[in-house]
């Protein structure tokens, strides 16, 4: 089960009680004991968090409610993960912290900062467990207390370039402009994530300082290391892949496009969860042809993307060691 640090929902119940929310009331309603907020905090279920902050935009009735407090966040409320990020000499090294050292403040989410390309750089937040509005709340908090902080230590304007979200697109989006600057908001994506100029990764923080930095690595060394995502991108491979089959076009380039990725990118990933495109490719277009029934092989082939039957024929005997391996793996987790 996935826990929250709870000086993540001190500072969020102070807002929200600033706000006119009873705080008695909303942590007997989140059943979050007074004692978990007291000095260093401790670890909670994630579903705690969750709940915190669906309880706070149905009382408070602000659909923005993680706009308005990520927005409002103050350096050091997470202690070592904010002293870690602070304490980096640029922009770029302070969002590296973000990754290795999550599980100073949560064991249910995975950061990862990806540089796409020279003029692109990507933060990916990654929830392990969680869904519905709560999912949606606290993924969009944890995006822009992130940028937040960012911003409060740059003496520079600092905006990404794009911001992808998960979360259907909302009736207003006047606090999402604010918020996010000049960055294109992208809503329905396959992944939630803040894109930046690679060249603001070398913006100096105001509040580098080597010597703090160096005393807080052996506190950072001790942390457990981020949960694992085995399998979040290929199952996000397998959805771009379906949708790609639907509109008939399937390739490497436009499933990454899709996943709102660079195919180096995807590639990375895959290779993290220990598979590859080819084998994913071959795993959906079994799948296909498993769902399809009977069709003559021509028809096969042109409905599994493949030029000729005879290319179809070769996949084949991919085909039979990707059965192969699912059915081994599978008899392994039975064991």
């Amino acid at each position: 089960m996935g826990t929250d640090q709870t000086l993540l929902h001190r500072f969020v119940i102070s807002q929200m009680t600033a706000a006119g929310i009873d705080r008695d009331r909303l942590l007997r309603e989140c059943e979050l004991p007074e004692w978990t907020l007291a000095g260093g905090g401790v670890h909670v279920p994630a579903r705690v968090f969750s709940r915190l902050w669906e309880i706070g935009e149905n009382w408070l009735d602000d659909p923005d409610v993680a706009l308005h407090v990520a927005s409002r966040y103050q350096l050091a409320a997470t202690r070592l993960y904010d002293y870690l990020f602070a304490s980096a000499p640029t922009v770029g090294a302070g969002l590296a912290t973000c990754g290795p050292y999550v599980t100073a403040v949560t064991t249910n989410h995975r950061f990862d900062l990806v540089v796409e390309n020279e003029a692109e750089t990507t933060l990916y937040l990654d929830m392990i467990e969680g869904d519905g509005r709560g999912r949606e709340l606290v993924q969009l908090w944890g995006l822009v207390a992130v940028l937040t902080r960012a911003r409060r230590v740059v003496a520079a304007p600092f905006d990404p370039v794009r911001v992808s979200l998960r979360q259907p697109a909302p009736r207003r989006r006047e606090t999402f402009a604010e918020v996010f600057g000049s960055a294109v908001v992208e809503f329905g994506a396959p992944v939630d994530s803040m894109t930046f100029r690679s060249a603001d990764m070398d913006l100096p923080l105001t509040t580098a300082d080597p010597v703090l930095a160096e005393v807080l690595q052996p506190l950072a060394a001790a942390l457990p290391p981020p949960p694992p995502l085995a399998s979040a991108w290929p199952e996000r491979v397998s959805r771009a892949l379906a949708d790609a089959f639907t509109d008939g076009e399937v390739s490497l380039e436009q499933v990454a496009r899709r996943l709102a990725i660079s195919p180096r990118t995807l590639q990375r990933r895959l290779s993290e969860a220990g598979t590859t495109w080819r084998r994913e490719l071959d795993r959906a277009r079994l799948a296909r042809a498993q769902a399809a029934g009977p069709l003559s092989r021509e028809r096969q082939a042109a409905l599994l993307g493949y030029a000729d039957a005879g290319s179809m024929r070769r996949a084949a005997r991919r085909w039979s060691m990707v059965a192969h391996t699912r059915t081994a793996g599978s008899a392994d987790c039975q064991a």
